[in-house]
């Protein structure tokens, strides 16, 4: 099992990076529906302020909430890989 040990370690690292991505667009999602935070809809990434990723217009607060979706959605997916590439040298043992 140790061929998966590379595979297992950058399923992981994607899986919180995703998180990350997730929790950065959900506040965001969240300080752009607060109208005394801003004027009109800002941008309170700290991923956009770092790598500039999520471009400086057309953001409205559906698109907002459909990232954040998509995010999590994503992060989901890449939890059940995580848990399954754990459980699979367990599951391996007892054949």
């Amino acid at each position: 099992m140790k061929h998966l040990k590379p595979i297992r370690i950058t399923a992981l690292v994607l899986f919180l990076l995703s998180l990350f991505a997730a929790v950065d667009l959900g506040l965001n999602f969240l300080k752009a529906t607060v109208p005394s935070l801003n004027d009109g809809i800002g941008c309170f990434s700290t991923l956009h302020g770092l790598f500039g990723i999520f471009g400086d217009s057309g953001w409205s607060l559906e698109v907002y909430l459909h990232a954040f979706e998509q995010s999590v959605w994503a992060g989901f997916f890449l939890f059940v890989i995580n848990v399954f590439l754990f459980a699979m040298p367990n599951i391996m043992k007892k054949r």
